[in-house]
Formats: C-alpha cells, sequence, structure tokens
C-alpha cells in the first residue's frame, strides 16, 4: 500500500508510523519507522504510547530503509523515549541513515539485520529571509547543529570523526562495526557516570546553619 496521499496541493503528505499492541504478561508496543521523516504528525500515536508505557510494558521500535528526514520533526520522539520508563528494544534493518542512527542511539537494547548499514553525516539545512535574518539563523544553525550532533554521537564517534562528519564526511557502517562501536559507546558513558558519582562523593556538605546566641 502508498504509505504517502496527495494534498490538494498536488504535494505527497507523510503518512503517520504504524503502531500495534501485542497482549502479553504486560503489554509489548510495536512502531514501526519505515519511511522518511518529514513531520511530527508521524509520531503521534508513538509518542503517545511511549507516555504511556508503564514500567513492566517493553517497547519494540523496528526501523527498516529509514533514509533519515527532519531533525525538528523527531525531537519529540526522541525526548518521549528518553522518559519512557518501559524498556524500548529497537531492530534495525536494511538503510538506516542519518537521523534514523540518532533514534537508533537512544534505544536500551537494540538487534540488527544481517544487511543493516548506517551512515552519519552532517545533513542538509537552509536559511531564508532578509541578509540580517539569514546571517542570524545560519549562525545560530551552525552553533546548534554543531551541538547537538556531538551529543548524538558521543563516545560513539571520535573527536576527529566528528569534526570530519560537521565538514561534511560521510561515515558508513556496516553491522559489526556499529556493534562495535556500540559497545565502547556503552564502557564510555558507564566510566564517565562513575566518575560523576565519584566527583560528587568527593565535594564538601555544606555545613548546617548555627543557631543565633541568645542574649
Amino acid at each position: 500500500m502508498n504509505k504517502q496521499k496527495r494534498s490538494q496541493y498536488g504535494e505527497e503528505e507523510s503518512q503517520e508510523f504504524s503502531v500495534q499492541f501485542i497482549p502479553d504478561k504486560s503489554g509489548t508496543y510495536v512502531i514501526e519507522i519505515d519511511d522518511a521523516i518529514e513531520s511530527p504528525k508521524q509520531f503521534s500515536t508513538a509518542v503517545q504510547i511511549l507516555g504511556m508505557a508503564k514500567e513492566d510494558d517493553s517497547i519494540e521500535v523496528r526501523i527498516t530503509n529509514c533514509p533519515g528526514g527532519n531533525v525538528g520533526a523527531t525531537d519529540g520522539f526522541l525526548h518521549a523515549m528518553r522518559k519512557c520508563p518501559a524498556h524500548v528494544h529497537m531492530i534495525a534493518c536494511g538503510g538506516v541513515h542519518s537521523m534514523g542512527t540518532q533514534i537508533l542511539l537512544e534505544a536500551d537494547s537494540f538487534e540488527l539485520g544481517n544487511g543493516f548499514h548506517a551512515l552519519i553525516h552532517c545533513g542538509q539545512d537552509g536559511a531564508y529571509g532578509n541578509v540580517n535574518e539569514y546571517r542570524a539563523k545560519s549562525k545560530f544553525d551552525e552553533d546548534f547543529g554543531v551541538r547537538k550532533f556531538k551529543e548524538a554521537y558521543e563516545g560513539f564517534l571520535s573527536n576527529k570523526e566528528m569534526d570530519d562528519m560537521l565538514e561534511g564526511k560521510d561515515i558508513w557502517l556496516d553491522a559489526q562495526q556499529w556493534c562495535e562501536r556500540a559497545e565502547k559507546r556503552s564502557h564510555y558513558f558507564k566510566a564517565k557516570y562513575e566518575k560523576m558519582m565519584k566527583d560528587q562523593n568527593k565535594k564538601p556538605r555544606a555545613k548546617k546553619a548555627q543557631a543565633a546566641p541568645e542574649a
């Protein structure tokens, strides 16, 4: 079935990604991402499900041949994944590119198909309007984009790879290469968390306020 329909203006409208519920001891929700990401509306039901899921539920996100898409359209879904108390497991097959890789990195666990391959790159963007508006928007987009990319791929790409990507270099990974980097990323964040907790324990405790002496 064609997943797109024509709007009144003749342009194709993106259809919402499907969501299923599979009865089990608690329940498994299945979210299918199998097209380009173009609008937040595609995640409307998926975001609701992530917000409703309980800790003993499970979420299965199946991402297949996703060419990536709009960063802003995906932001709400990523936020819902981070907040969801249920375990989010992702199954990735075929090409998972660009914004699709950032979704995959947010999963609690994942499995990859034999034909999985990923593309990581800096993406495309544009700003329009008056010259002053163009300059202001372009500067914001550059600073914001660099910060978001570095947050998304921290521990997964080296600093040099990050710089190369932001300069326009494409990074292609197969399933084995992805798994190797994912394991290193897991150790990276574990060490970072342990250091943060150690540093917090070293901080001196605030002294209790002493009562004023009685006259």
